[in-house]
């Protein structure tokens, strides 16, 4: 009851309705927006949480790649070993300077590989050691 009166009372003196404890101030972030042009079943969920926070941080994300049988990772010229084989990476694209946004990768505990490959405008991300290429 008492979280009751003072959201209404927080709402009745700035006009600004409150959407979970976090949106008063400015505290809470966007929502995030993650488009899959591939199997979302298959992409592991720390790799999901990864990719709302680009998503909340770079504007909408659209995921290309998530998990390859081999004769596409062969086609795409995929490593042997491609963690897109096990259901662990995501090729993704998003707006924003690459270097920021392969740092901001690069931040992410979650996230072991990391690239970008220029020529597509994808990034990549997996759940393998911590590496780059």
């Amino acid at each position: 009851m008492r979280k009751l009166v003072f959201s209404v009372l927080i709402v009745a003196a700035t006009g600004m309705p409150l959407s979970g404890c976090a949106s008063f101030f400015g505290l809470g972030s966007q929502s995030a927006t993650v488009n899959y042009n591939d199997t979302k079943w298959c992409v592991p969920r720390k790799l999901k949480r990864v990719l709302n926070r680009v998503s909340r941080r770079y504007g909408t994300v659209t995921v290309h790649s998530t998990k390859r049988w081999w004769f596409e990772n062969w086609r795409k010229g995929g490593a042997k070993n491609s963690y897109h084989l096990n259901c662990k990476a995501v090729d993704f694209s998003v707006r924003g300077d690459s270097a920021s946004v392969l740092a901001f990768l690069r931040s992410q505990r979650e996230v072991g590989g990391y690239s970008y490959y220029a020529r597509s405008g994808h990034y990549h991300i997996d759940t393998g050691p911590r590496r780059t290429w």
